[in-house]
């Protein structure tokens, strides 16, 4: 069975704004090496949101059952 590996990447937001261009190019980037997207959150502060954090995963090992043996 495939197991997932997973990343986070937080994205601090300055004055209610972001870089989407700087935000594709990383993006675009992790893709490439097999990440995909999973779900994007906002963390607030004050009633702001202060950063984005992306969830990520990709393919890794085969996840191991413990406890079972084949």
């Amino acid at each position: 069975m495939q197991g997932w590996e997973y990343k986070t990447l937080a994205s601090p937001v300055k004055s209610g704004a972001f870089d989407p261009e700087a935000l594709d190019d990383v993006l675009n980037r992790l893709g490439a090496d097999g990440w995909e997207l999973v779900t994007v959150s906002s963390v607030q502060r004050g009633g702001e949101t202060v950063s984005l954090v992306h969830h990520l995963r990709r393919h890794g090992e085969p996840a191991r059952r413990i406890g079972f043996h084949a």
